[in-house]
């Protein structure tokens, strides 16, 4: 299980990496590359790979809390995760953004709370389909 997370965790970061960088490019075209710029996209790619690479995989396949933890965990990791690579992408986004907090925070519990137990109910069939190959 460490040796997947740690594998999922540096793609993650890798290919974070590689898609802010093409998002800049494209939408940012203006910009000045700066060795703090850098470290802010090294930054936000270690943010997602740790939210994306590692909390996600651990929570909704290994962990073994209950399912309003897990939400609840994962909706306030992947809000801090957001509100935070927002502001080190631009100071000027995230004051755009910041009076609407409650707003994100709760669509976000409310889309959680639907793709885990739908997820939940999709894994739950498939291994009741593996454990009824089983008995065949």
């Amino acid at each position: 299980m460490i040796k997947e997370l740690k594998n999922q965790f540096m793609q993650t970061a890798f290919l974070t990496t590689i898609w802010v960088s093409l998002l800049i490019t494209l939408f940012m075209p203006m910009t000045s590359v700066t060795l703090v710029f850098i470290w802010q996209i090294i930054g936000i790619a270690l943010i997602a790979a740790t939210i994306f690479g590692v909390l996600y995989p651990y929570f909704w396949q290994y962990g073994t809390l209950t399912a309003p933890i897990n939400i609840l965990i994962m909706t306030i990791a992947n809000f801090l995760g957001g509100f935070s690579s927002i502001y080190l992408i631009s100071n000027e986004m995230f004051e755009l953004i910041k009076p609407y907090w409650w707003g994100v925070l709760s669509l976000t519990l409310i889309l959680h709370s639907i793709l885990f137990y739908f997820y939940r109910n999709h894994q739950n069939k498939k291994i009741a389909e593996s454990l009824n190959s089983l008995t065949k």
